[in-house]
């Protein structure tokens, strides 16, 4: 949703900036008694006041604000995914969060600190977070084992930051072929 309200402004800016633009530039050339230069302005005022509220003209383009507007509306509503996610505290006038970019990067520093991971990608959702961690060339045997080993350490580190409702953990460990 980030990306879209960026867009949106962007475009919302560059369309308030040609205005201005366009405004300034037929101003200027009105008051130097020249012809209009980038817009017939005499054209459009005087087409407006010659129709009427009832064109069909007028109502199209009444429907196209609107809806353009309601759908603005609607994109600015929909309610955020959450950044943060809320630590229980003792004192109810408490509020404790960590953000998921930092849960993920206190996980992963759990899990790379453990023997045999080369590399781990840490990615925390609201619900859910998912542990893809890669070992050192190796045998089979030790993935199953280092895998549960992974799993018990994040699970300690959501344990110990007290999260009123932790992520579901998924671990993956993939072995790197030399």
């Amino acid at each position: 949703m980030r990306v879209l309200n960026r867009l949106l402004a962007l475009l919302l800016a560059v369309g308030v900036i040609f205005a201005a633009t366009v405004g300034v530039i037929e101003v200027i050339a009105q008051r130097a008694h020249h012809d209009p230069v980038l817009l017939n302005w005499p054209g459009v005022y005087q087409w407006g006041t010659r129709t009427s509220w009832g064109a069909a003209s007028v109502r199209l383009l009444s429907i196209a604000l609107i809806v353009t507007g309601l759908l603005l509306l609607i994109a600015q509503l929909k309610p955020r995914r959450p950044a943060r996610l809320p630590i229980a505290a003792a004192n109810p006038a408490t509020d404790a969060a960590i953000t998921r970019s930092g849960l993920a990067h206190s996980l992963r520093r759990a899990v790379t600190a453990i023997d045999g991971v080369s590399h781990a990608d840490v990615t925390v959702r609201r619900h859910r977070a998912r542990i893809r961690a890669t070992t050192g060339a190796g045998g089979e045997s030790g993935t199953g084992t280092l895998g549960t080993t992974l799993t018990e350490t994040a699970r300690r580190r959501l344990n110990a930051l007290h999260l009123r409702r932790p992520p579901n953990l998924s671990v993956r460990v993939t072995t790197r072929e030399r």
